[in-house]
């Protein structure tokens, strides 16, 4: 009779937990009808500084819990420490799916926010690559330039054993090198002769501008330098900021190149267009003073054919660099 008891004792004390814990789930499920909306709701609160809500359910299961202790202990069972033990064990159960779920679903919802905010620069960039290939076709000396720029820094930084995505990424920053053009008024990208003084300097801030455009891209901080610095030369020449070879990466010396060759072998308002093979001994005459010349070597490779292609003269300090603009 005494071992009845005991098992009885036992198995309520094993029950009480378990049907505790039914009627904290209940009590869930009929206020918010599913369990994942009562998460989502809770996660909502948290994102917003209440933590009252979160600990709701946790203080919910140990008042239950200690509802249920204050009985066993009234009823003088002989098995409590059991029953103690049971109810530490399911509370410590109940609380770690709790945060489980709700470190699940905010690893979810981070997900989705990171794909959303990627697809929304893709859109972004997309509009921008529109917006300049209608400008370009308002402009003849400009047009296609972003697309062929893009193309051709692409299959350099390949050639340069760069990867696909980072040859993507060059690609990206050949097309939008420039759009800072789209804040430099038309009389000066259309004038006759070569600018100089007040103007050029006005023409030198389309560089900054392009920065600050593209800057909230978070996708593109990598090759923003290489926007940024793409008119920067090897002695320290160029502008913005008068970089020189030891601060210029690999990425801004490959675009300085292909932008230079791009604008010789392309008609402006006040000369005419070069042909690739000027245009490769023009860069070759500034190098390694203005241009990389290992960069100046593989674009000759690319556009010359292999017969044409000869070692960089040396550089004559007596003669002024190749400029884009």
């Amino acid at each position: 009779m005494v071992l009845a008891d005991q098992r009885h004792d036992f198995t309520v004390a094993l029950v009480y937990p378990c049907f505790v814990s039914y009627i904290w789930h209940g009590v869930l499920y009929v206020f918010t009808v599913r369990r994942e909306r009562f998460l989502r709701f809770r996660i909502n609160k948290l994102l917003r500084g209440d933590t009252r809500n979160a600990a709701a359910s946790i203080g919910v299961s140990v008042l239950a819990m200690g509802v249920v202790v204050l009985v066993v202990l009234g009823q003088g069972w002989p098995h409590w420490p059991w029953m103690m033990v049971g109810l530490v064990a399911l509370l410590a159960g109940m609380i770690i799916v709790q945060v489980h779920g709700v470190v699940g679903q905010l690893t979810r919802q981070s997900s989705d926010i990171k794909r959303a905010a990627v697809g929304n620069e893709l859109h972004y960039v997309r509009v921008l690559q529109r917006i300049l290939r209608f400008a370009e076709t308002r402009d003849k000396f400009s047009k296609g330039s972003s697309e062929r720029v893009g193309r051709l820094a692409r299959s350099m930084a390949i050639q340069m054993g760069m990867s696909e995505e980072q040859a993507d990424f060059m690609d990206l920053a050949g097309q939008l090198r420039d759009i800072g053009m789209l804040a430099v008024s038309e009389s000066l990208t259309s004038r006759q002769s070569a600018l100089g003084g007040s103007d050029f300097r006005t023409m030198q801030k389309h560089v900054e501008v392009s920065y600050e455009i593209l800057y909230p891209l978070e996708s593109l901080r990598g090759i923003l330098p290489a926007i940024r610095c793409h008119h920067e030369r090897m002695n320290g020449t160029g502008y913005p900021h008068g970089l020189s070879a030891e601060t210029l990466s690999m990425e801004a010396r490959i675009l300085a190149v292909v932008d230079s060759y791009d604008a010789m072998t392309h008609d402006r308002p006040h000369r005419a267009a070069m042909s690739p093979a000027e245009a490769i001994a023009e860069l070759r005459r500034c190098s390694p003073a203005g241009y990389d010349s290992k960069c100046v070597k593989v674009l000759a490779g690319m556009v010359l054919p292999v017969t044409t292609v000869k070692s960089s003269p040396p550089f004559e300090a007596s003669k002024p660099l190749a400029i884009s603009h």
